[in-house]
């Protein structure tokens, strides 16, 4: 995808905003498990698929100077950052040395993001987007929370010593208080701190400030009206020439790590709300910030939001949760050092010849083929074990805790070949396990893979009250049936394969593979949409739970629903993509949605 996203990077001098301002190094595999690395991209990637993105639209930046660091940064602080172990206080964990030089290049560069956003939103009088930053908890002499440098402040201090001496306004409506840029900017009238958060850190003391703590567990009314209330007046005495906008997505109620309820709607009235007031009249120049958001849902709300700025259109189809991150996978292959994961044919029949003495399978007494001893018919155990290294899901389960990973692969199973993950020692537990075979006899002219069995799990973990189990499940999972799902559809597509096939035994396995996943049987389909509407109102465990005990029932005779295990089918082949998405097969589908009647009991 940076190939296609450098080739908008145009001079295009003349192209009207907003301005997107992105590098490849906003991605960096945090050692924290809810932040998500790649939401910068996920952004762009669902703009790019609506063509929403123009040459010259996008913008790179360069990572903030020492000298602009230190417009803001106390020296002495600037200068501990060198030393190991200087981010535990920012992070709460110490980084090795390495890893800590690439967190504090992450850092600048973003930081230097803001500083050619907010450059770029003066020179153009327009809206300039920065995929990133928001680093408000650091303050002058110390990090915090995530935050080393504080992008905001230093982009405000760069525009003010080029010359920039209008008021300026910093929005902040990131979940949690902007204390560290508050506190830069306590003794300054010429800069307005603008905050609504869960709860207010550190102090409240400002001369130009307003700070509105909300408490836990908000929920969209509350939210919008505070913002309402005091968001205009603010703006009207003010009059800023210059508005920073930290848009953070962590208030929504699918975020990981908030404990507010907005939903995507209300996150969306409020950024429609802010901007318009920011707009409607002198057209004031604004830099948005991505802010906070954990999940692997936090882009969702930026798509919904840039596409609004960009288009306008209100009535925005954001893909569900199950959006697999094929592409990722995809370039990942073609990046790898070794990117022909398959044997090399020559190689394989000189190898299968030397071990052999090149004799048949009559020839050894053998009724029947050699043992095998590929993968997949395809791949060797190293060229498994150096794809799941490539990948990254090796480094994903290691930062889970789970240490001295091995893999281990059975070919002897004749229902399929299985690739297990699991822990060293005495004791060990498996982390992942997936029993895959290649089916070519189901559907004539057909070849799909077929997970025979997939378990990803953290025994070693118990649920917690605000996530209990789901139907089937003994323990946690470990978020990553995504990309698991993801690697297996490029993987059908390397053995080019028409799809992917699963069997789900729960309905919310069902649930959330959808709308990837179809049922090729049109009236199994419709059905299921059928049941879908039924429990709408429901969370997926709830759905799920009344669907497994019988409270589906028929609408008309009030008999239970039982649910029934069907294959389902992520189309990868042109062919199998076209026969779904047919007007015949949707139309079908439709027809029996509207014959099938269930309400829950």
């Amino acid at each position: 995808m940076w190939r296609r996203l450098k080739s908008l990077m145009g001079l295009g001098s003349d192209v009207p905003g907003p301005y997107f301002i992105i590098h490849r190094r906003y991605q960096m595999e945090a050692p924290f498990l809810q932040y998500d690395a790649r939401r910068p991209f996920r952004i762009l990637s669902f703009l790019e698929t609506r063509r929403l993105l123009r040459r010259g639209t996008l913008r790179r930046p360069r990572p903030a100077t020492i000298k602009q660091l230190q417009l803001v940064h106390d020296p002495d602080y600037l200068r501990s950052l060198e030393e190991a172990g200087a981010l535990k206080p920012v992070l709460g964990f110490e980084l090795d040395v390495p890893t800590q030089d690439k967190f504090l290049c992450f850092q600048r560069m973003m930081s230097g993001g803001t500083i050619r956003a907010a450059r770029l939103a003066l020179k153009k009088n327009e809206v300039a987007v920065n995929l990133g930053g928001g680093f408000h908890h650091a303050s002058a002499n110390h990090g915090s929370g995530f935050c080393v440098f504080n992008d905001v402040a230093i982009a405000v201090a760069t525009v003010r010593e080029q010359g920039l001496d209008c008021p300026i306004l910093i929005i902040d409506l990131d979940l949690h208080d902007g204390d560290g840029t508050r506190a830069i900017f306590a003794d300054d009238p010429t800069v307005y701190t603008f905050s609504i958060h869960n709860k207010t850190l550190g102090s409240e003391q400002a001369t130009a400030s307003t700070c509105i703590e909300l408490g836990p567990n908000v929920e969209d009314e509350t939210y919008l009206e505070a913002l309402k209330n005091h968001l205009p007046e603010v703006i009207n005495d003010l009059q800023p020439g210059l508005v920073f906008y930290l848009a953070g997505s962590d208030p929504g109620v699918r975020d990981k790590l908030g404990d507010w309820r907005i939903s995507l709607d209300g996150m969306l009235e409020r950024d429609r709300f802010v901007m318009k007031l920011i707009r409607q009249t002198a057209c004031i120049p604004c830099v948005i910030l991505l802010a906070g958001g954990y999940g692997r849902n936090a882009w969702r709300h930026g798509a919904a939001f840039f596409h609004w700025l960009l288009d306008g259109d209100r009535n925005i189809d954001i893909p569900l949760e199950l959006e697999l991150p094929v592409g990722h996978y995809r370039r990942l292959t073609r990046l790898m050092r070794n990117p022909v994961l398959m044997a090399d044919e020559k190689v394989a029949e000189k190898k299968s010849n030397d071990d052999d003495w090149g004799l048949q399978d009559d020839e050894l007494g053998m009724p029947g083929q050699l043992p095998e001893s590929r993968f997949l018919g395809t791949f060797s155990r190293y060229a498994v074990e150096f794809a799941l290294v490539e990948y990254g899901l090796m480094d994903r389960l290691l930062r889970l805790g789970f240490e001295e990973l091995r893999v281990a692969i059975d070919l002897d199973d004749p229902l399929g070949h299985t690739l297990r993950v699991q822990t060293g020692g005495e004791d060990p537990l498996v982390v992942l396990e997936i029993k895959l075979k290649i089916d070519r006899h189901t559907e004539p002219g057909r070849s799909y893979l077929c997970i025979e069995w997939l378990l990803i799990q953290n025994a070693r973990s118990r649920f917690e009250m605000s996530r209990p189990l789901l139907p089937g499940q003994k323990y946690p999972g470990l978020g990553l049936l995504r990309d698991t799902a993801a690697v297996l559809v490029v993987l059908c597509e390397r053995l080019e394969l028409d799809g992917l096939l699963f069997t789900p035994s729960h309905y919310h396995l069902a649930a959330i593979s959808r709308p990837l996943a179809t049922c090729p049987d049109s009236q199994t389909e419709g059905q299921f949409k059928a049941l879908q509407k039924a429990v709408s109102g429901m969370d997926l465990r709830q759905a799920s739970l009344a669907v497994e005990s019988g409270q589906v029932v028929q609408a008309s005779t009030g008999q239970s629903v039982t649910w029934e295990p069907s294959r389902l089918i992520i189309p990868v082949s042109d062919e199998l993509k076209s026969e779904f998405s047919s007007p015949r097969y949707r139309k079908e589908v439709d027809k029996a949605a509207h014959a099938h009647h269930y309400r829950v009991d």
